[in-house]
């Protein structure tokens, strides 16, 4: 009695280990279709991104005027630099300086920049961010408000401090900026929120943690795992029991039992 009590549990289990399992399939097999159908562009939220779609420009310094990588690195005597690179930001030359260099941009940064012709501080102010914001965009709109962010459910994973540039368009779109070092962090429109919302469904990030790496990835490979035993059980039982053995093979082992008896 016991073992039948057994046995109708682990069946119970694997069928509703099998409806949870599918209905996870299933928002794959549909997420996946969508990614395939969108254009990557609104995917991305690249519709109206400038930067996207040109070449980066060369450096319009004057070389007489540019202080040089020693006396940059002089500013800072305990030597904590470890990369220095000339850039360009607002149409200004300036030194982005790692005293930590940081694997993903979306990492907490430990930069600074300096003014490449006088060797202040470069702070990306309000002005800076708008101004850098409307060189990566091309779209019809122009500048409806901007603020500053240190978090944002449209970048989870994002640790820096960001300006939130928003564009008066027909897509709404959301140009954010990088505080720390002023670069391009990326776009979002309306377009990007249904994108936004299926990759959550994809990679079951219901937390928000921008990754694939989450709990309910977790659960379901145990689900998955204990499916498997369950069905495993379910088929050895099946052939013990004789269930799926052939037909002419049952007869002959019945007529040995007949004989036998």
């Amino acid at each position: 009695m016991q073992t039948r009590s057994v046995r109708r549990w682990i069946r119970v289990l694997h069928y509703w280990l099998g409806v949870i399992v599918s209905l996870q399939l299933l928002i794959w097999l549909i997420t996946g279709v969508y990614f395939n159908l969108t254009p990557h562009d609104e995917l991305k939220g690249m519709v109206y991104n400038h930067s996207h779609h040109i070449a980066p420009t060369a450096l319009k310094i004057t070389p007489e005027r540019l202080l040089s990588a020693e006396e940059v690195l002089s500013l800072f005597p305990n030597n904590t630099v470890e990369q220095l690179k000339l850039q360009m930001l607002a149409e200004q030359p300036v030194y982005l300086l790692d005293e930590q260099v940081q694997r993903y941009q979306h990492e907490c940064q430990q930069q600074s920049l300096r003014h490449a012709y006088t060797g202040k501080p470069f702070v990306i102010d309000k002005q800076i961010a708008m101004q850098l914001a409307i060189e990566s965009y091309m779209g019809p709109g122009e500048v409806a408000s901007i603020n500053k962010l240190t978090l944002s459910p449209d970048w989870p994973k994002q640790c820096n401090p960001m300006w939130q540039v928003n564009m008066a368009d027909d897509l709404s779109t959301r140009i954010y900026i990088n505080a720390v070092n002023g670069q391009l962090v990326g776009h979002k429109n309306q377009q990007t929120e249904l994108a936004d919302l299926m990759f959550k469904l994809h990679f079951m990030d219901y937390l928000n943690q921008g990754s694939f790496n989450n709990p309910f990835s977790w659960l379901l490979a145990v689900l998955m795992v204990l499916l498997s035993l369950s069905g495993l059980y379910w088929v050895i039982e099946s052939l013990l029991l004789r269930r799926y053995w052939p037909r002419f093979l049952v007869n002959i082992n019945e007529k040995r039992v007949r004989k036998s008896c």
